[in-house]
């Protein structure tokens, strides 16, 4: 399932527009005016009032900063949501053990790196949604790593060498020796991939320590410009772990 788009300022802006229009007190207002000239039999007049004091009230509301940070702690706890419930189907309980804790590490850096982006004082909406779309790509990348991990618990390279062995040692089955041959070549190459998978999830994790602890650091000195630099950072990251995917999907091509 692919991850929700990044919450940014453009759905920001076009939630507080929707929230204005339908405010409640804003909709009652045009309504009232609306009767009134319906009941006076002056409709054709209160048709054009009550847009012009609909809309001035839908402008104030739209500026009003206190409803602007309500409705920016509403759109974040939804998007929140979205983002959890694209990921209920990853569970890092039904990966293999040293893969299972790969994820449950990443989980527990994005939860770290989402509380310091809540606590700053600087709005962290580009880091935040490189975090979704990083971890999102790391589920997708470690299920391609299980598939590794599995095909290579049942059919170990080393079995598939000492068969490979027997056989050439007592010779006359060419097509088999070849058929094991290309077998035992492809187990290797899907071996070194699934340990490359390891290696750069251990050390994307360490950089991605480091970003939290860069975020601290920018809320501590309100350096807010240097947030797209730290955004592009995690991107990088992302972009490294879809690298992988990319390789580990190309092990299993013979």
């Amino acid at each position: 399932m692919p991850a929700p788009a990044p919450y940014d300022r453009s759905r920001f802006n076009r939630a507080l527009i929707a929230n204005a229009l339908l405010d409640p007190f804003n909709v009652v207002l045009l309504a009232i005016v609306l009767i009134a000239g319906i009941v006076l039999g002056i409709f054709a007049y209160a048709l054009p009032i009550g847009v012009a004091v609909y809309l001035a009230g839908s402008v104030r509301t739209y500026f009003d900063e206190d409803t602007a940070n309500k409705v920016l702690e509403r759109e974040k706890a939804s998007h929140r949501k979205e983002v959890e419930a694209g990921r209920a189907k990853v569970k890092p309980e039904d990966f293999a053990p040293p893969i299972a804790r790969l994820l449950r590490e990443a989980r527990m850096r994005e939860l770290r790196i989402g509380d310091a982006i809540e606590r700053a004082d600087l709005p962290f909406d580009e880091v935040s949604a490189e975090i979704d779309r990083f971890v999102a790509a790391m589920d997708s990348t470690a299920a391609r790593a299980q598939l590794l991990y599995e095909a290579l618990s049942d059919t170990p390279p080393p079995r598939v060498e000492a068969r490979l062995a027997e056989v050439r040692e007592r010779g006359g089955e060419p097509e088999l020796e070849e058929a094991l041959s290309t077998q035992l070549h492809t187990l290797q190459r899907m071996e070194k991939q699934l340990d490359r998978f390891f290696g750069e999830m251990e050390r994307i994790l360490v950089e991605l320590d480091t970003v939290r602890s860069q975020l601290v650091s920018v809320s501590a000195s309100t350096e807010s410009a240097a947030q797209t630099e730290l955004a592009a950072d995690v991107r990088a990251l992302r972009e490294r772990v879809g690298a992988t995917a990319e390789g580990m999907a190309a092990a299993f091509e013979t």
